[in-house]
């Protein structure tokens, strides 16, 4: 046997395992990474799986899909708005939202690993290594303008308005409108902005915040409409053939103001002797006491001889001597002055009445140039007009005067001082008669006024008021057909002015009224008046001293009824009666 041969034959037929099993390995390896290549290169541009857009996560979705997606949450998903507990669905197209999705996917890819290196992404591939989390925060348009439109709608169908404001004639008293709710767009439009760009639901609801709204003050055109409405439940025709009635109001702080009739001439009667004391300190750079006394009967005793004599005194001027011709100047000086003032339709043009037909002449004054009002007339004396307006401009320039350093002093500033003015202001403030605007206000509240009545009918009263509410001019006149031919006005016509006096008071003090009308004391008229014994005693920057105690009643040494009634003999004048009660 040959054994060597054998050998030899089986060595020739040895299997090379190894290397197959390395081929076949490595060609395994090959094909693995290639198709791990093209798995890597097919998912390549695909989104992160660890991507956040607007708050959402999207990983894993096509860029198709998370703009469905993000869409769902964004613009499908209402805004829930909540006003006043009432619930309303607010749809975000509604207001212009849009979302910029393009931009927010551009900006995942750009922040995304994959899209750096190509090979160094695929050795992450490969090693299923983790891949950093990307995170896209919300890009969208939100218009502001659009939001606070839609605000602005809701606030005009939904708020709930405040009540009008309104009188009572019951109780002569003003209410204010009742309260409303109103939408606060301006807090609110911030609050749905952000609304919008919440994702979750809890988050898009909003309780839009609201503000009270005051309920409406009564202007006054709602005094002015008052007073109209008082003046016919009262039964008084203001604009009629037989009857007429004008009021001048005007607020003291504001400059605001409201008139019935206000420019219709009236007779004058006793208000005339506003001007007539306007005019006296205009020519009287000094006030001498004899003069002051005579102003103390004229405004506080309505004495007709006193203030004849005042404008004689302002008369003599130049050389002017004769005691008519004096007068006659001083006639024309009220006259000027007034219509300089604003006055335009005041003019006296005779001495007032005394029982002496001396002083029965007209003289030449300063005329009104401009038309009063030509569709009513009251009837009024062709010696001496005015209209409720008219005095009202002259109490407003005597207390701009006194407060603010304007007024007559603004047309008059080498001739009326300030001191002047609050001297006038004081003086009208001693007038008390207990009836008309001083019965219309609670007792206490100080009232400069002049009042006047007679014929043909006519009652007047010229006020300022100084209310806790506020300052105020009241003026009124009324005028009535003398049909039982007294040449005297009705109680009724006094009666009136007591009521749209407590009715003004009550619009300018609403919290504190006078909810009782007070009762005069003497129903049948007014009151005595109250002056000093002789001039000496007058002060004009306190008009009550030497003259009323602090209760208003009459010191030992003053003179009940005025000069009037004073008895020369005996040095006495009325005795006092507790002004007619006893």
């Amino acid at each position: 046997m040959e054994y060597g041969r054998l050998g030899e034959r089986q060595h020739r037929m040895r299997v090379p395992v190894l290397e197959i099993l390395s081929s076949m390995l490595l060609f395994g390896a090959i094909i693995l990474g290639m198709l791990e290549l093209v798995e890597y290169s097919s998912t390549k541009d695909d989104l992160p799986t660890d991507l956040t857009i607007a708050g959402i996560p999207v990983g894993g979705l096509s860029e198709a899909d998370v703009q469905i997606r993000l869409e769902e949450i964004y613009v499908d998903q209402p805004v829930q708005l909540f006003y006043m507990g009432s619930p309303i669905v607010l749809d975000p197209v509604e207001v212009g939202f849009r979302l910029n999705t393009e931009a927010m996917l551009a900006e995942a890819r750009a922040q995304s690993t994959q899209s750096q290196d190509f090979w160094a992404g695929f050795w992450n591939f490969l090693g299923r290594r983790p891949v950093a989390a990307v995170t896209v925060p919300l890009n969208a348009e939100v218009v502001e303008s659009n939001v606070r439109d839609y605000l602005l709608a809701l606030k005009e169908r939904y708020d709930i308005q405040p009540g009008d404001a309104g009188f009572d004639l019951g109780t002569l008293t003003f209410r204010s409108g009742q309260m409303g709710q109103g939408l606060d767009v301006d807090a609110a439009v911030p609050l749905v902005m952000e609304a919008l760009v919440q994702p979750e639901a809890p988050n898009r609801r909003v309780d839009l915040p609201t503000l009270q709204v005051g309920g409406a003050e009564g202007g006054m055109e709602t005094l002015r409409q008052a007073i109209l409405d008082l003046m016919a439940n009262r039964g008084f025709v203001y604009n009629g053939d037989e009857t007429l009635a004008s009021v001048y109001v005007m607020d003291l702080a504001t400059g605001e103001e409201i008139g019935i009739l206000e420019d219709v001439r009236h007779s004058a009667v006793s208000t005339i002797k506003i001007p007539i004391m306007i005019n006296l300190f205009k020519q009287k750079l000094l006030m001498d006491q004899e003069s002051a006394y005579l102003l103390t009967e004229s405004i506080l005793c309505s004495n007709n001889a006193s203030s004849n004599l005042l404008m004689q005194v302002s008369g003599a001027t130049g050389d002017i001597t004769a005691a008519e011709a004096q007068l006659r100047n001083g006639l024309n000086q009220v006259s000027c002055s007034a219509q300089e003032l604003g006055a335009e339709q005041t003019y006296i043009s005779a001495p007032l009445w005394v029982a002496d037909r001396a002083y029965e002449f007209e003289a030449a004054v300063c005329r009104p140039q401009t038309q009063s009002n030509p569709d009513f007339n009251a009837a009024s004396d062709p010696y001496a007009q005015t209209t409720a307006e008219d005095m009202g401009m002259l109490l407003t320039q005597i207390y701009d005067c006194a407060n603010n350093g304007s007024g007559l002093m603004a047309l008059y500033p080498d001739d009326i001082t300030q001191t002047e003015c609050r001297q006038m202001l004081e003086v009208l403030s001693g007038n008390r008669i207990g009836r008309l605007i001083e019965l219309g206000v609670p007792e206490g509240t100080r009232v400069a006024h002049k009042n006047g009545w007679g014929p043909p009918g006519t009652s007047a009263d010229a006020a300022i008021v100084f209310s806790p509410g506020g300052d105020y001019v009241l003026v009124m006149y009324t005028w009535e057909l003398d049909k039982d031919g007294n040449n005297l006005p009705t109680l009724q016509a006094w009666e009136l002015i007591e009521d749209v006096s407590r009715l003004t008071y009550n619009y300018f003090n609403p919290s504190q009224p006078l909810l009782e009308p007070r009762q005069p004391i003497n129903p049948l008229g007014a009151i005595d008046c109250v002056t000093v014994m002789s001039p000496d005693q007058v002060n004009l920057d306190d008009i009550d001293q030497n003259r009323v105690d602090k209760n208003g009643e009459p010191l030992p040494g003053a003179c009940y009824g005025g000069a009037s009634h004073y008895n020369p003999a005996t040095g006495t004048c009325l005795e006092w009666d507790n002004w007619g009660r006893n």
